[in-house]
């Protein structure tokens, strides 16, 4: 989430896209605009997309490589194998931070490893990689007319992801949580999990994002507590103010998502504790059925969190129509089939119309959230990281 963008470059990046404005598309290094150009990507792309002339050259390409937040990758990667013999996938599961940070080193090196990029933090994504034309936004050419236009750019949207909160459900037989207020009482002083924001950039959104929303979340602090917030020092907005008194509740940093879910869903438990993590941990009660841990849907202001989980071509990727096959394959057929079987799970939302929500999950417009702004998430998200690293304990 961290700024670096100077001054000096500031002025290269608006002199290198001026053209934007006047030619409609932007203008690129001599190395990268020839890329493209034999790539067939970007100006280059043809409009129907033609699966047998690609697969053709892309087992000259042999293989491709996916830097992946996920380790689901293994998973598509497997079946994606299966269905393009003589193309392998070369699968790297890392956080989505260690990707950004791993693809500029890589670009600046002139070292061209990754292919594609499938990760979270999609405003470091956007400011970081594909404005500086580090990576491209790759849409297969047959899915355009069931995606809709908001998620196919500035980058395509693979899913939008829910971090929402969750609770025992052997201890309670409803959520005990009502509200985002709840998790400030005194009787939640260190019974609150919240996944450390400083390692995975996904809940530095889910934090501005409330920072966002502070006149909806002063509203709430009045429905709830029956008389206006009083803004403690240092607290610029409401947001602010919920984040600060989480904090001085003594919130639990966990590691990560599955250590949420883990904790809150131990059997046997007296007290449970409750934690904001990943809707989609509750595939975890698959592989342990003991656990009982369940999403409280009905929290007000919202029941959590949206952010878009994205995929991107990477500049002067060796492999680029192995590349695209790989790209089409995550998104799947219309039944969440294929590379997004993975995917078809409860807290993973498609963005394909033609595709239903999972089993017993629901559409992202019959669920209460808000969704993650990501310049709003780049403008304000240093500055939230700093507000809450100086108030840990």
């Amino acid at each position: 989430m961290r700024k670096t963008l100077l001054v000096v470059c500031s002025a290269f990046l608006f002199s290198t896209f001026f053209s934007d404005a006047l030619l409609g598309q932007p203008r690129y290094p001599k190395e990268t605009e020839e890329w493209l150009k034999s790539a067939e990507l970007g100006p280059y792309e043809p409009k129907v997309y033609n699966e047998k002339a690609i697969y053709e050259k892309a087992k000259l390409e042999k293989e491709v490589s996916v830097y992946s937040y996920s380790s689901r990758v293994h998973q598509f990667g497997k079946t994606f194998e299966k269905q393009y013999p003589g193309i392998k996938v070369n699968g790297f599961d890392m956080d989505s931070a260690e990707i950004v940070t791993k693809v500029l080193a890589e670009q600046k090196a002139a070292n061209f490893t990754a292919d594609v990029i499938f990760l979270k933090d999609p405003a470091t994504a956007l400011n970081e990689l594909i404005e500086k034309g580090y990576a491209f936004t790759y849409v297969p050419p047959d899915l355009r007319s069931v995606i809709p236009e908001r998620f196919q750019r500035p980058f395509l949207v693979h899913h939008v992801s829910l971090d929402a909160l969750v609770y025992n459900t052997e201890a309670n037989k409803t959520s005990p949580i009502q509200s985002l207020w709840d998790l400030t009482r005194p009787e939640w002083k260190s019974k609150v999990l919240f996944p450390d924001p400083l390692k995975m950039p996904e809940f530095i959104e889910f934090l501005v994002t409330v920072v966002q929303h502070g006149e909806e979340m002063a509203r709430e602090y009045q429905r709830v507590f029956g008389k206006p917030i009083q803004l403690s020092k240092g607290c610029e907005n409401v947001g602010y103010e919920w984040i600060y008194q989480l904090l001085r509740n003594d919130v639990i940093i966990a590691g990560s998502t599955n250590d949420v879910s883990n904790a809150v869903g131990q059997p046997g438990q007296q007290k449970p504790p409750v934690g904001i993590t990943a809707y989609s941990r509750l595939r975890d009660k698959e592989k342990n059925p003991k656990l009982a841990f369940d999403v409280a849907l009905e929290v007000k202001p919202v029941m959590g969190v949206a952010t878009e989980v994205i995929i991107a071509l990477v500049n002067r990727a060796k492999h680029p129509n192995a590349a695209k096959l790989m790209i089409r394959w995550m998104m799947g057929d219309e039944k969440g089939g294929q590379g997004y079987q993975p995917y078809f799970v409860l807290g993973d939302i498609p963005v394909r119309i033609d595709q239903p929500a999972p089993k017993g999950s629901k559409t992202l417009s019959q669920l209460n959230v808000w969704m993650a702004d990501p310049k709003f998430v780049w403008d304000q998200g240093q500055k939230v990281r700093d507000f809450w690293l100086s108030h840990l304990k």
